[in-house]
């Protein structure tokens, strides 16, 4: 007998466990930023609605836009008590009781619901809500090129709940629902702009935000993330003026969201420092916030 094919067989597993148990670390760090980006923006997204109120007791022509931000920011809650429902079931190794179909019928469904509520209004030239301003925010933001952003590197179409661990599923639940904040946060920024409300309310810190296709990366592949600044009241983007640096070089942006990629070829953590500047309308001065983020570099396990 080959006794040396046990210990190869030994060493084999302990290298898949190994790679495997490195991996989920990464995916659950990359769940927790997420949950607190998410929740960043929910606060974010509230405090922006009530600007909003405040805004049309002086503007009551465009009372209409409230509740309609109103509704959007419903659609989202939904979608995230959903989500939250899910990773109880993960937590209690039940997600199959969930179709991977069904969960991602409802991600879409939650864009074209938002990108629905904006068209509504579309109709009512008060508000100057034009048709073309709506397929600019779908194309750029909700639906780019077409299609949804890929899952942990996977087409969304191709992801599996069934077929992935249960770390990979809750780090993909979490991007999903800091997408969805995220994207509402863009359709009431929208509206908002609409009704002629301000930039950087006071009592608030700006937060500078990454949101990473996914933070580990096999040796060779391109990390890829958005980079944007939270802030609870509105900013128009087209009329502020902005500066995204990442490690001191700056980045192209578009509507106030600056994509940032590089192709590492060392193993292990690399960590990337966003300086965003912000020209405050109302002293003309720059004001820097600044955040380091991290990813990792790992081999491919076999």
């Amino acid at each position: 007998m080959n006794t040396k094919l046990p210990i190869y067989l030994a060493a084999l597993l302990l290298l898949i466990c190994g790679c495997e148990l490195g991996t989920d670390r990464v995916y659950m760090e990359m769940y927790e930023v997420m949950n607190v980006n998410s929740t960043t923006i929910e606060n974010s997204i509230k405090s922006e609605i009530s600007s909003m109120e405040e805004t049309v007791k002086r503007k009551p022509e465009y009372k209409a836009l409230v509740p309609a931000a109103h509704h959007i920011e419903a659609l989202t809650s939904d979608l995230i008590h959903f989500i939250n429902d899910l990773n109880k079931r993960l937590d209690k190794r039940a997600i199959k009781t969930t179709n991977s179909d069904e969960i991602k019928d409802r991600i879409v469904a939650h864009r074209q619901k938002i990108i629905e509520s904006l068209e509504v209004l579309s109709s009512n030239r008060t508000f100057g809500i034009r048709s073309k301003e709506i397929q600019n925010i779908t194309e750029l933001h909700f639906f780019p090129n077409g299609t949804l952003p890929a899952i942990n590197g996977k087409a969304f179409d191709k992801y599996s709940f069934e077929n992935q661990s249960i770390a990979s599923n809750k780090a993909m639940l979490a991007k999903q629902k800091n997408d969805a904040t995220r994207l509402t946060k863009i359709a009431i920024d929208y509206l908002s702009g609409k009704i002629g409300s301000t930039i950087i309310g006071c009592g608030f810190v700006p937060v500078v935000v990454s949101v990473p296709k996914k933070n580990f990366l096999i040796k060779g592949e391109t990390f890829e993330t958005e980079i944007f600044l939270y802030y609870p009241h509105n900013t128009h983007h087209s009329k502020i003026e902005m500066i995204i640096k990442v490690d001191n070089k700056e980045i192209p942006m578009q509507n106030g969201v600056a994509t940032y990629k590089t192709q590492p070829i060392i193993y292990g953590e690399h960590t990337y420092d966003v300086v965003i500047s912000v020209k405050n309308p109302f002293n003309n001065k720059f004001e820097r916030y600044r955040r380091t983020f991290s990813f990792e570099v790992g081999e491919r396990c076999y």
